[in-house]
């Protein structure tokens, strides 16, 4: 795969390719693996960590979220909030601010993708927004 494919994943897609990791087939795990062997250079919003950390607390136990949060925050590079990633975010009026966060974090930083798996709430045509398998098929047309 080309290494200069890059997106930003939503926490959806992180929490499902840590809890369902077992899960056969599970395409936001094989993107989590992709960013890991550095085949695709992955993000994440900086606001997710917590909340990462949280879910991950609830469902797996410390430990483990942990370990988790470890491995994303050495795999992926962390896509800052500031001032103008706050004031864009604001100045979509979307109703999850969350959300909004990530779009724009991604957006600031330049990607052109990003993979969730609640794509709907998304609602801005300026970013690629794709669920993890649909993301995996753009990058094996492209090689």
């Amino acid at each position: 795969m080309d290494p200069q494919q890059s997106a930003l994943l939503d926490i959806t897609v992180l929490m499902d390719a840590i809890v369902n990791e077992q899960e056969p087939d599970n395409a936001s795990k094989t993107l989590l693996d992709l960013a890991t062997a550095g085949r695709i250079k992955g993000y994440v919003c900086a606001t997710a960590i917590e909340a990462l950390g949280e879910a991950l607390t609830r469902d797996c136990g410390p430990a483990q979220a942990r370990a988790s949060l470890q491995r994303i925050c050495a795999t992926l590079v962390i896509a800052p909030i500031d001032a103008a990633v706050i004031d864009g975010a604001m100045s979509l009026g979307w109703r999850y601010l969350d959300d909004a966060l990530t779009f724009e974090s991604a957006r600031q930083m330049g990607l052109a993708n990003l993979v969730t798996l609640n794509g709907p709430d998304f609602g801005d045509p300026s970013l690629n927004v794709q669920e993890p398998a649909d993301f995996l098929r753009t990058i094996q047309r492209l090689n």
